[in-house]
């Protein structure tokens, strides 16, 4: 059977899977917190051994660490008697998942009046990129919209380069290299509006950082695996690539940076399958290259996605911290700081390991770092904690973008100053608190004894 008959039968199997949307009726959605090592292995069990039906929205690696993960109404009676079993306390976020997916409205855009693309509700990528032509279209002297490459599936994958006379040194901003993390596009899209548009706002520090940098912004990455988690399911977070091993690759384990090694997985059928070999994917070699072209003079990376709400450094698969680190951190608790005081939202700052105990390879950011030896380069995950995770009702998408604009300006105009140590960091305060329990039972018994 030659490849053409073979990409045919692909096609007309995708076109069969389209009409079979996932249905996530009656899933629920927990959050708990391992405490004790038998709560962390009987989480990584679940993760692994697959006897319940059940999906991680974030997984368990280290003790301390809050975890989400959905369970089908026809294994919950059983998860909760093992869950029972090891004395885990686990609290439920949303009854019914469907529900809350369906309560994030996707509204057609009104084409060629830029002012009705607003930020509250979603956005299809059909209405995106007829916004993003709309805007170059308006603003011709300031903007360049332009198609770096084709996904897996044919799409563009376009990035919007804002360029004024004089600048020296250039910002990249890339979101949406996974699918089913829409809040990151809608925030990478206000971004852009509040560099293009809204120049007279509030956010006028962005404004004038619109003029001292050259940007270039590519909101969605991964058009292919956005457009599915719209039509198909809801949490699709790869890439569309069909091979005669599965369909989807995760494109930010991908990058060639210690390729395979950490946090990801070599089984095609895993969410963080990570490919057959750096750049494997049409996406990946496309913003590699795009990136490498815009190298020079590149002062700033940020990678964008959700959710979880901190500000991350690299290098994503390191415990020990890299020479500009400390610079890095300072300018990162201005910005969570910064955005704390808008609606109280706490982020926590530090890399990978710091912050979400894990250790991951062939994610953009590094390979960024490491390559091109950009100086600043960030990676956000935003709103929010858990509550809501991928389902973030359609009310929290202006407050995330404008939290998130503010912290991502102090970030960019941050200078050395002294900040408090573990600012909002969820672990340190449960680790706090255990060892504070800990010293007072000793004080206690040590009184009784005298």
């Amino acid at each position: 059977m030659n490849a053409k008959i073979l990409g045919m039968i692909a096609i007309l199997m995708y076109n069969v899977r389209i009409c079979q949307s996932k249905n996530y009726s009656n899933f629920t959605l927990y959050s708990t917190t391992p405490t004790e090592a038998d709560h962390l292995k009987f989480l990584q069990n679940l993760d692994k051994q697959k006897y319940i039906d059940m999906v991680f929205w974030k997984k368990p690696y280290k003790l301390y660490e809050d975890v989400q993960f959905i369970v089908s109404p026809a294994d919950k009676d059983m998860f909760l008697e093992r869950a029972n079993h090891f004395k885990l306390k686990t609290e439920v976020m949303l009854p019914d998942v469907e529900r809350a997916f369906k309560d994030q409205e996707v509204r057609k855009y009104l084409r060629l009046k830029t002012e009705t693309f607003t930020w509250d509700y979603y956005h299809t990528l059909e209405d995106i990129y007829q916004w993003l032509a709309d805007i170059a279209v308006k603003y011709p002297h300031i903007v360049e919209l332009q198609s770096i490459g084709k996904s897996a599936e044919g799409r563009e994958i376009y990035a919007m380069c804002i360029r004024k006379r004089g600048n020296k040194y250039k910002v990249i901003v890339e979101s949406g290299i996974h699918g089913n993390e829409w809040i990151a596009v809608e925030f990478v899209t206000y971004l852009l509006d509040q560099l293009v548009v809204q120049n007279d706002t509030k956010h006028w520090r962005m404004h004038e950082l619109g003029k001292k940098y050259d940007w270039y912004i590519i909101p969605i990455i991964n058009p292919d695996g956005y457009v599915y988690s719209q039509t198909v399911d809801r949490l699709w977070r790869r890439n569309r690539r069909v091979t005669n091993t599965g369909i989807g690759v995760d494109l930010n384990r991908n990058f060639d940076y210690n390729f395979g090694k950490y946090g990801t997985s070599h089984d095609p059928k895993d969410d963080y399958f990570c490919g057959s070999h750096p750049f494997s994917e049409p996406e990946t070699r496309v913003l590699a290259d795009f990136i490498t072209d815009k190298k020079h003079n590149l002062r700033f990376y940020f990678s964008f996605h959700a959710y979880g709400q901190k500000v991350i450094i690299p290098f994503a698969d390191r415990i020990k911290h890299i020479e500009n680190y400390g610079e890095m951190e300072n300018f990162g608790k201005q910005a969570i700081l910064k955005i704390y005081k808008m609606f109280g939202t706490k982020y926590s700052v530090g890399t990978t390991y710091d912050t979400l105990g894990l250790r991951i390879s062939g994610n953009s950011a590094s390979w960024v770092k490491k390559t091109h030896g950009v100086r600043y380069v960030f990676t956000f995950l935003l709103r929010d904690n858990g509550t809501y995770g991928y389902a973030l009702p359609p009310a929290q998408i202006l407050p995330t973008c404008e939290e998130s604009i503010a912290g991502l300006t102090e970030l960019m105009i941050a200078k050395p100053r002294r900040v408090r140590l573990n600012l909002f960091n969820r672990a340190q305060t449960l680790r706090g608190t255990v060892l504070s329990l800990f010293c007072t039972v000793n004080f206690i018994l040590l009184l009784l004894l005298k």
